[in-house]
């Protein structure tokens, strides 16, 4: 069903009071470290790979959106001869590999931001044995992945101790069978399966601009979006993921998505369908050219109100 919304006033005066009332945590780095992981939310890239593609959902690269506050991207991984390449379906033109994006981007930015955490959700197309020869070619991520069997709190540890702890990557995986603890040469680099850590809401608003399906049911027909722990760690609240796109990516999909990103859509929508379905605010807000719109602002004020 489609649906369409004009600007709620409630919305942005909502917006301006929470501002007002509260610090605000910023969309990247946050200045209150002391929350426990769960209790932050994050500007999500939708294939945040794709800018230079000839159906981008993002203009910037990764390196570019880093710079401007995203902390968490959404990864297709493919085989590409006998690499791990960044592909969305098929890779049909030169792709960048999945082991260069590691060594020349995330680590090294993590190197100039002592404090940043960042987040990757992989949806991995490879078998076990390309995936782990291509993090062979990435020794450094060795170490920096969260190992969630390494903490024993009673829920997920804060913001402050794992950059403590410097495991400053968390990635997810849709591929449950390269998940766990993947043995490369350099030491251990540990993916945690999205359907056991996350919940995540189905990922399209439906036909590009002529839909908006602002329903916010459960990727997972097994698993709904109020589902509350991690599996085998209770305690520790499933984080969640609410996509906000649409199912292609065309010229005209460029041109509205200022609309989708708007804030009153975002906070609407969370408001009124995700929020009730999954009794939580979203931890990744995935949208496609995340700077176009409002979704750092509504992310901000995620971060400002109360849990």
């Amino acid at each position: 069903m489609s649906r369409r919304r004009s600007l709620h006033l409630p919305c942005v005066v909502a917006f301006c009071c929470a501002t007002l009332a509260a610090p605000v945590t910023r969309a990247d780095t946050p200045d209150d470290t002391s929350r426990t992981f769960d209790r932050y939310s994050w500007v999500t890239t939708h294939n945040a790979f794709t800018s230079n593609g000839a159906f981008p959902n993002q203009d910037q690269t990764i390196d570019q959106q880093l710079a401007h506050g995203v902390r968490a991207f959404m990864l297709d991984l493919h085989a590409y001869g006998d690499r791990v390449a960044l592909c969305h379906n098929t890779c049909t033109r030169t792709p960048a590999l999945f082991a260069d994006l590691i060594n020349h981007t995330l680590l090294p930015f993590l190197q100039r931001e002592p404090d940043a955490v960042i987040s990757l959700h992989l949806e991995d197309f490879t078998t076990a044995s390309a995936l782990t020869a291509e993090l062979d070619m990435a020794p450094g991520l060795a170490g920096a992945t969260f190992d969630p069997e390494a903490w024993h709190t009673p829920g997920w540890p804060t913001y402050r101790a794992i950059v403590e702890s410097g495991q400053r990557i968390l990635t997810f995986t849709l591929n449950d069978a390269n998940s766990g603890a993947i043995a490369t040469k350099a030491g251990p680099v540990h993916l945690m399966r999205s359907d056991a850590f996350t919940v995540e809401n189905y990922w399209s608003l439906g036909l590009p601009v002529v839909e908006h399906d602002y329903s916010c049911v459960s990727r997972w027909e097994d698993i709904p979006l109020d589902t509350r722990d991690v599996d085998g760690k209770p305690g520790w609240p499933r984080l969640f993921t609410m996509n906000h796109f649409h199912d292609a990516s065309t010229p005209v999909t460029r041109w509205h998505v200022p609309v989708d990103n708007a804030f009153d859509r975002l906070h609407s929508r969370y408001l009124e369908h995700c929020e009730p379905a999954a009794k939580r605010k979203p931890n990744f807000v995935a949208v496609d050219f995340h700077q176009d719109g409002d979704t750092a602002k509504f992310v901000e004020w995620l971060n400002a109100a109360e849990d």
